[in-house]
């Protein structure tokens, strides 16, 4: 039986999309079949991440009642790695009920060792909808202190949801001198470190490239920092952190 996890923030900008590409192929290259989903539904570009520009049909067109989800999946360049993406235009926006994401995407649970749900940030419809499709969740924050009690927010209002929070990612570290320790950022969020993802061109570059770094350039710091990480999250997935912590 697969599980369902939603990556997740408090603040736009914190690197969800990138970082569900990277765990997704790190993953796959672990052995395990993952599906990534484009949760974010105004605002997609997870397939663009990913590689794959061609999706006739979205997850849009299965929100909306005119297509089946397995209609929706696509195979990816990367081993073991299926994308469910999102649509970019505003009419499929329009159309889509986000309401209906949580019981389409858990009809999934037993066709992938691992679903990564790229969730929106916030806590409005759309997220919430996106988030709670999750049956765990990862949250993901960049070293500032507006960022970090932001995203811990969101943590505090999925575990009363009843998903399990099995850390956080601190992201896009070492930018500035000014940057909140990782020692620091575990105080503030109150739940445990995952991984530190240090601020690396390779990133940047690979996100580019439609290659995700743990491809593009895998002896890149950043890409041997998502692979600690996906080996953090097969140790603890399945675990309920509402129990743990």
């Amino acid at each position: 039986m697969g599980r369902i996890i939603s990556i997740v923030s408090g603040k736009g900008g914190t690197g969800k999309t990138t970082l569900t590409a990277n765990l997704s192929v790190a993953l796959g290259s672990l052995g395990k079949s993952v599906l990534a989903v484009d949760g974010d539904l105004t605002m997609a570009n997870l397939s663009l991440v990913l590689g794959v520009d061609d999706a006739e049909v979205t997850l849009h067109d299965v929100l909306a009642g005119e297509a089946d989800v397995k209609d929706a999946i696509y195979i990816t360049q990367f081993e073991n790695v299926h994308l469910l993406p999102g649509a970019v235009d505003w009419e499929h926006v329009l159309k889509a009920d986000p309401r209906k994401l949580p019981e389409t995407i858990k009809s999934l649970k037993d066709d992938f060792d691992f679903i990564l749900i790229d969730c929106p940030a916030g806590l409005q419809l759309d997220a919430m909808s996106a988030m709670l499709s999750g049956e765990e969740a990862i949250l993901v924050t960049n070293p500032e202190i507006s960022c970090l009690t932001d995203t811990m927010k969101v943590g505090i209002v999925l575990k009363k949801a009843g998903l399990a929070i099995l850390g956080f990612v601190l992201n896009r570290y070492g930018r500035t001198e000014r940057d909140i320790p990782p020692e620091a950022a575990e105080e503030v969020m109150e739940v445990p470190l995952l991984a530190v993802i240090p601020e690396d061109p390779a990133i940047r570059e690979g996100t580019l490239e439609g290659i995700p770094a743990v491809k593009y350039k895998p002896e890149s710091e950043g890409a041997k920092a998502f692979m600690k990480l996906a080996e953090e999250v097969l140790r603890l997935a399945g675990i309920k952190a509402r129990v743990m912590y």
